[in-house]
């Protein structure tokens, strides 16, 4: 699906996703990433959200995004465990479906918030 064209291209907005992967700023990723405004990660992650672990966010709580988007991939995945140890270290995290989180971030981006979305293949 595509979202929108790029209008400020100092930050990293996502352009589009689906089952070949998300473009940021043009560039397509077929693998799981980490984004924020001024960085990029990728690879990232494991191939499933059963597989996510607390050593995945290493770079997040280094960064102290005001919150974090989790996209789980193709379905909405709790992992309840993970997330409370990302919230006791100062992370509040927001889970969801991949493509809501890629959508959710453009909005946060266009808000001025310090976002940063740990997405995994749309189609995983």
């Amino acid at each position: 699906m595509k979202l929108h064209r790029q209008q400020d291209a100092q930050y990293n907005l996502i352009n589009g996703y689906g089952q070949d992967g998300i473009v940021v700023r043009g560039q397509h990723y077929r693998h799981g990433l980490l984004v924020a405004a001024d960085w990029l990660q990728s690879p990232w992650g494991p191939e499933s959200a059963e597989g996510l672990g607390l050593e995945h966010f290493n770079e997040v709580l280094a960064r102290k995004p005001d919150v974090m988007l989790l996209g789980t991939g193709k379905k909405q995945h709790f992992p309840l465990q993970l997330m409370a140890a990302l919230r006791d270290a100062g992370i509040p995290v927001e889970v969801m479906d991949t493509s809501a989180a890629c959508r959710t971030y453009n909005i946060l981006m266009a808000e001025d918030r310090m976002v940063l979305a740990a997405l995994m293949h749309p189609e995983a």
